[in-house]
């Protein structure tokens, strides 16, 4: 019997930082697919604060969770933290983000089925100007490389609740009802998997 088997590749916004639970938004896609399909194994690989880059160089951790011959589907979800900036610049470039992501998806499309989430808005303007610009560029890459993206920045940043729970925490990641929200659009996009 053929497993099904999910990794999500990221950086906090995996983890679910500013969830007192931590669960974020993927607790409840691993719980809501499994209830849905039945077991399936989900492995969450995100690590806090890494750029894109840093997220790009871990490939290898996908080669012991994705056994050949089985169902192996790779989530994408990185980017915010190239748009942080150090001394006056982004912590990452567009160029060189695109271009990780890029060789990214060469090393991993032909082996397995790709999906990727694109960036939260934040609550400070300046910034979501440069997340904005760089989630579009990703969705630009995607479309090229034929890989779906769930573009969730243009309904979360008109949500004012969304920016209310943003202004409560850190003023970059939301707390429970705010991942509830991106739960809510990764799974009722049409391209997930299993909507």
């Amino acid at each position: 019997m053929t497993e099904i088997n999910i990794s999500v590749l990221g950086d906090s916004f995996v983890t679910g930082m500013g969830d007192p639970n931590m669960e974020g938004w993927f607790g409840p896609l691993k719980s809501a697919t499994i209830k849905q399909l039945g077991p399936i194994n989900f492995f969450n690989l995100g690590i806090p604060n890494q750029t894109s880059l840093e997220v790009c160089s871990r490939v290898r951790e996908l080669v012991p969770r994705f056994p050949k011959g089985q169902d192996n589907r790779l989530i994408l979800a990185f980017g915010l933290h190239d748009t942080e900036t150090i001394d006056g610049k982004p912590a990452v470039a567009n160029q060189e983000s695109t271009e990780a992501l890029k060789q990214l998806i060469i090393k991993t499309k032909p082996h397995f089925k790709l999906l990727m989430i694109g960036l939260p808005p934040v609550y400070e303007p300046q910034r979501n100007l440069r997340i904005k610009r760089l989630n579009g560029i990703y969705r630009d890459l995607c479309q090229k490389a034929h890989v779906p993206f769930v573009d969730i920045y243009p309904a979360l940043a008109e949500d004012v609740q969304f920016k209310r729970e943003l202004a409560k925490g850190d003023k970059v990641f939301p707390s429970i009802s705010g991942y509830m929200k991106i739960f809510d659009l990764i799974s009722n996009d049409r391209s997930w998997w299993f909507s």
